[in-house]
């Protein structure tokens, strides 16, 4: 499995990713984009939680503005009523496209993952419309910083790279860490983790370091798996 995905481009994996992910939301589950997003939409779940929660950019009143620098991003439970859930843009190159340009050269992922890695990209598009604010980071090497939304394109600080070395697969579906571009740490990389339930927002998602337990497994708060568009 792993020497596959090593192989395909970014716009493969990620059409890889939604279609198992798609075999693993056979459960009852409501739809997880608003309908003028649909399809043009993504949803990343993690493996702790599970798919029935999802991306979410924490602004007050959840009807697709107010949208800033700075907010939260955190896990919410999914339905097609919530544009504060709509992502685009999802697989936006390989590695190798970025190294030395937007991704610094000295970066823990160029210096250590091969180039055709994914890279990942997620646009804030309430109702479909991109807000050109993404999930990021607003410095580049902070141990559990909060993922915020951040000016899109602009730095590695809005960009991840699945790391594909550290997969698993769960009834089907693909999960992988989402390691920070922007990180020049030479070990351990910053990679997107969940929080708990405690606090304000619930399941904020947040960087930490990424860890390799016993045997190379790497803990189900920092595996994430995406699916393309609505569930149902």
């Amino acid at each position: 499995m792993r020497k596959m995905f090593m192989a395909l481009g970014a716009a493969a994996i990620l059409a890889t990713l939604g279609g198992t992910a798609a075999q693993a939301s056979t459960h009852a589950t409501r739809p997880d984009a608003t309908p003028a997003c649909g399809a043009n939409c993504f949803d990343l779940s993690s493996l702790v939680l599970g798919h029935h929660l999802i991306q979410n950019a924490y602004i007050r009143g959840d009807n697709g503005v107010g949208g800033r620098v700075g907010q939260f991003i955190n896990l919410k439970t999914a339905t097609n009523t919530s544009p504060n859930e709509d992502f685009s843009g999802a697989a936006v190159g390989d590695l190798g496209d970025y190294c030395g340009s937007l991704i610094p050269g000295t970066s823990y992922v160029c210096e250590n993952y091969p180039a055709g890695y994914p890279v990942f990209e997620s646009n804030w598009a309430p109702y479909g419309n991109a807000s050109g604010l993404c999930a990021g980071v607003a410095t580049a090497n902070v141990n559990h910083e909060p993922v915020t939304l951040q000016e899109c394109g602009v730095t590695a600080r809005t960009l991840w790279v699945g790391d594909l070395e550290n997969e698993t697969v769960v009834f089907g579906s693909l999960y992988t860490p989402w390691v920070n571009a922007s990180d020049p740490n030479f070990s351990h990389p910053l990679a997107l983790t969940v929080g708990g339930s405690k606090g304000r927002p619930a399941f904020r998602l947040s960087v930490s370091r990424l860890n390799t337990l016993t045997g190379n497994v790497v803990p189900d708060t920092q595996e994430f798996t995406l699916q393309a568009g609505p569930a149902a």
